[in-house]
């Protein structure tokens, strides 16, 4: 092979050196980022076209020169696919990459090439080839075979496609691509036109393709694209807000759900490495998480929560996604923050099994006072009673002595039965730990035992009553055990249903039996019924409740109690 110095070649040279550089810029830099290998493929592929072409250009002989020629058309054949490659990423149309369907795009370049270094055989690309020796320089003359014009045709069509994806995302679409598909689209409207006349000898300088010489001016614009707009740091808006060493997760998608970049902390929720999820489906990428899917895919912001078991531990995420808009108030992507609220559920759930506990020691305190009250009372009329017996005795009138040890008898026995009811509300620590379902189910056995009447218990699936305020369960376990008293001492009733029932805000529980029924209006008038109901309506009061009594007589009563609770506390 033998050279000659040429100074043509220098901008040929210049321009091998900037889209070098701007492929090396890209590979060190931001080699990760959506769109980064497409671009560096694109810088080689030019690269080696004018390098080549330099070379071309500054060798003595047919052979070398017919060589160099042959290696350009690498560059010809494989530059409009990693070109179509770079604007389907910049544009949202990548499916054709992800599903690796683009490599249906190269098997004609192939052939093409394939056919270059056999053209000797054939011609079908080729062919007359000889110097000509006319210029500052010799250059190849030839004429073009059939198979040329299916490789140039093939490849302006490549090109033009590239051209529509750029037009549709410059002026047709508002994404964060706008300005740096504008870049790329001028750099490639360069490109096309001198290749173009080159092709059909409209060329300023005949016989020599000099639009190599154009890739030093188009990667200039190009270069102008990454530094001014971020053409490679995919999310401009976003980016600045990302810190690596962040304990949050951070996640970043685009308008089509597609993920942009995450941080370390998102690393190690999903699992897997930057590089193999970027430009992925936020669908695909984060499949085993489905909460995470769902709140990616709504429009607006969204806060929520999921969790993730590795290895047995059980860690619980909050969940924030806000819009990404840029200065003319355009949404041009999301972001969502992920922090681990584990240690502070924990924390929350304990404290609430800590205020549950105090709640009912508080409850057995005013039951023991309550106890001490109503036993000191009885006490006090058993001793005014023994009294009157000894006076009685003393006077020797049996006869009234024996109605008065009668009445003795039935007011202890009486004292007797309110302390049971008073140790079976006044709980033992143990008891408490078991929770609220328990006591609740413990309650109704209890109550068939004392008073023989069938009890149904209907319960909501997969309610979470850790969360209602412990205060509330409380007083909602006290109003059902008092109408289940009430029921069992006054109704005559066979049958009796409690039955919860829940929506996002409202807690129902609905009270029934089958009893004698009873007026309700002139039970609130008596002093016996009275306090039963009073009870029940203040406690309900305390925890902003409603209460409703109603009764027929010969049907029946009903006790319906609605209680509002926190959202969020029932699952599924």
């Amino acid at each position: 092979m033998q050279y000659q110095y040429i100074s043509y070649i220098w901008p040929l040279i210049a321009s091998a050196l900037t889209t070098l550089f701007l492929g090396i810029y890209a590979f060190a830099k931001r080699r990760n980022a959506k769109g980064a290998i497409s671009f560096i493929l694109c810088m080689v592929v030019v690269t080696l076209w004018s390098s080549a072409n330099a070379l071309e250009m500054s060798a003595v002989d047919f052979t070398t020169k017919l060589f160099w020629a042959n290696v350009q058309y690498i560059a010809y054949c494989y530059a409009p696919v990693v070109l179509v490659a770079l604007c389907m990423e910049l544009t949202g149309g990548d499916q054709w990459i992800r599903n690796r369907k683009i490599l249906w795009l190269v098997i004609i370049p192939t052939i093409i090439i394939i056919l270059v270094w056999t053209d000797s055989i054939h011609g079908l690309i080729r062919y007359d080839l000889h110097l000509n020796y006319n210029g500052s320089f010799p250059v190849i003359e030839k004429k073009y075979g059939p198979a040329f014009f299916v490789h140039a045709g093939y490849s302006q069509l490549l090109n033009i496609y590239a051209g529509v994806l750029l037009i549709r995302g410059v002026f047709f679409k508002n994404t964060v691509y706008r300005k740096q598909a504008l870049s790329v689209l001028i750099g490639l409207s360069m490109i096309i036109i001198v290749n173009i006349m080159y092709i059909t000898g409209l060329s300023l300088v005949r016989g020599i393709d000099i639009t190599p010489l154009v890739f030093g001016p188009a990667g200039l614009i190009v270069a102008w694209g990454i530094f001014r707009y971020k053409l490679l740091d995919v999310v401009p808006v976003a980016r600045a807000m990302v810190i690596e060493t962040m304990d949050a997760g951070i996640m970043v998608l685009d308008l089509q759900d597609r993920i942009l970049d995450i941080n370390p902390s998102f690393e190690k929720i999903l699992g897997y490495p930057t590089s193999r999820i970027i430009t992925m489906r936020v669908a695909e990428a984060c499949s085993k998480i489905p909460v995470l899917v769902n709140a990616c895919m709504v429009s607006g912001s969204s806060q929520s929560e999921f969790s993730i078991n590795t290895n047995g531990f059980l860690q619980i995420f909050e969940l924030r996604i806000s819009l990404l808009i840029d200065r003319k108030g355009i949404m041009i992507g999301r972001l969502a923050i992920v922090n681990e609220i584990t240690q502070k559920k924990q924390e929350q759930k304990l404290y609430l099994k800590q205020h549950w506990e105090l709640v009912v020691a508080e409850e057995r305190e005013r039951l023991v006072r309550d106890l001490h009250d109503n036993l000191a009372q009885v006490l006090g009329f058993i001793n005014l009673q023994a009294q009157g017996i000894r006076q009685e005795l003393a006077n020797a009138d049996v006869e009234i002595v024996s109605i008065k040890l009668e009445k003795l008898v039935e007011v202890t026995q009486s004292a007797h039965n309110e302390i049971r009811e008073y140790i079976r509300n006044v709980r033992c620590q143990e008891s408490v730990e078991k929770g609220f379902i328990n006591e609740l189910e413990r309650t109704v056995v209890s109550f068939e035992e004392q008073f023989g009447i069938k009890a149904k218990l209907d319960l909501p699936e997969e309610f979470v009553w850790i969360e209602i305020k412990p205060n509330t369960r409380a007083n909602i376990l006290n109003i059902i055990k008092e109408a289940l008293s009430n029921i069992g001492k006054h109704a005559e009733a066979s049958l009796v249903t409690i039955v919860f029932s829940v929506t996002s805000e409202q807690l129902c529980v609905v009270i029934n039996d089958d009893g004698k029924g009873f007026d309700v209006k002139q039970s609130i008038n008596d002093a016996k019924n009275k306090f039963g109901l009073s009870i029940m309506r203040e406690r309900s009061e305390e925890i902003g409740a409603v209460i409703e009594i109603t009764s027929v007589i010969g049907e029946g009563s009903k006790v319906v109690l609605y209680v509002q609770w926190r959202e969020g506390a029932i699952k599924g």
